[in-house]
């Protein structure tokens, strides 16, 4: 199942992205909030240029948020706003979700081995 990802667009001067980065996995459900008074259109820097329809077809309005995005493919999304191009951040998207094991592994550190000693009573 998809995780949803918000990304809030924060008032300040420059507006900012939270979180950034946003590290997101293949298939998760991303979006943007407009916290801001002013309107937002984030897009996909490629190059010199600014993708503005590459997460979203429209700008996002004051205190609204964007329709979702789903990256298909790994790799980092670095984006600006078009209307403000020195508002800027970053989705890092992993290809899958690593699997946490119940119990850390234990390694025995360098240069000893990895049987107990017996104690001294």
């Amino acid at each position: 199942m998809p995780f949803q990802w918000p990304i809030a667009i924060k008032k300040s001067t420059p507006a900012t992205f939270d979180p950034n980065p946003l590290n997101a996995v293949v298939g998760d459900e991303i979006f943007w909030t407009n916290n801001d008074g002013q309107p937002h259109w984030p897009g996909l820097v490629q190059g010199n240029t600014i993708n503005k329809t590459f997460f979203m077809p429209n700008q996002i309005a004051p205190n609204s948020t964007s329709t979702t995005f789903i990256p298909n493919a790994a790799g980092p999304l670095p984006y600006r706003c078009s209307l403000h191009p020195n508002e800027s951040g970053t989705i890092q998207v992993a290809a899958s979700v690593p699997v946490k094991s119940s119990a850390p592994a234990k390694s025995a550190p360098a240069g000893k081995s990895a049987a107990k000693k017996k104690s001294k009573k």
